[in-house]
């Protein structure tokens, strides 16, 4: 009963908040350098804004393009609880799609979540959490992945990243972009939504707040044959030629090259 008391509450705050068109307002609460953009030719993504993240929304494809959210900034606000997921997933009333749960049913493929339900829920608060299970934040993942290598860079992004001065935990902000990537005709689930081969995750950091900032960028497959995520790091360059977006357009062409062509091999520990 309970769950089901939220579930409307917040699917109440939905209609009447996110009804409006998109407040950008936030933007750079939420990015490093702009939001992503399309290259020429391509068609527009819808940009839905939340509580805790940003949505570039591919409805052609039904499925978000990017997700952009901050973590660091907000941890310590809310105080951690472990609060009930929802039972069923949220479509999205700002969509003319409005994908539901019942969409991934039967199809073989997991939900996976973009912006983390367990992350948002400690740097944001249950609003963080609840909005985690809208459809736009939602891609087809095979279990292989969503359950392992995916859940693992969830939790390692989310363990590591703080403000505190401990030893290996005094990143203070972290700028995520991730979502998956595309072949030029990608399989369907009957429902119409496109299956990705394969995700990425732009991770976009700072120790203290004056810093230089530094990129680690992750490409993973929908059947990853290591279970090392160091095996899956990238250059940020890589990921902008696979998906056709420009990252961080809003920087200096200096500062992009800095960040885009250089691959990381660190592990996020290490920092």
């Amino acid at each position: 009963m309970k769950k089901y008391l939220l579930l409307t509450v917040f699917t109440c705050y939905l209609y009447s908040a996110f009804s409006q068109s998109a407040d950008l307002s936030h933007i750079d609460m939420f990015t490093y350098g702009g939001l992503p953009k399309r290259h020429i030719g391509l068609s527009e993504v819808k940009v839905l804004t939340n509580w805790s993240y940003i949505t570039g929304y591919d409805e052609q494809r039904k499925n978000p393009l990017w997700v952009a959210y901050r973590l660091g900034n907000m941890k310590g606000v809310f105080e951690y609880k472990n609060w009930e997921r929802p039972d069923r997933f949220i479509p999205d009333r700002r969509t003319t799609t409005q994908i539901d749960h019942e969409a991934y049913i039967s199809s073989g493929y997991q939900r996976g979540h973009m912006a983390p339900n367990a992350t948002m829920l400690s740097q944001y608060g249950q609003m963080g959490q609840m909005e985690t299970y809208l459809m736009t934040n939602i891609c087809p993942q095979t279990p292989k992945l969503n359950q392992n290598l995916w859940s693992a860079l969830e939790k390692l992004e989310r363990e590591t990243i703080s403000q505190d001065d401990t030893k290996n935990k005094e990143v203070h902000d972290v700028f995520v972009i991730t979502g998956p990537v595309f072949s030029a005709k990608p399989d369907t689930l009957k429902s119409g939504v496109a299956v990705p081969h394969s995700f990425y995750r732009i991770l976009a950091y700072r120790r203290g707040y004056l810093s230089t900032i530094k990129a680690v960028a992750f490409l993973l497959p929908q059947q990853p044959q290591s279970s090392n995520l160091m095996d899956y790091l990238c250059t940020v360059d890589e990921i902008e030629a696979l998906t056709g977006l420009d990252f961080f357009p809003e920087l200096t062409e200096a500062k992009q090259k800095n960040l885009e062509n250089k691959k990381r091999n660190i592990a996020l520990e290490d920092l």
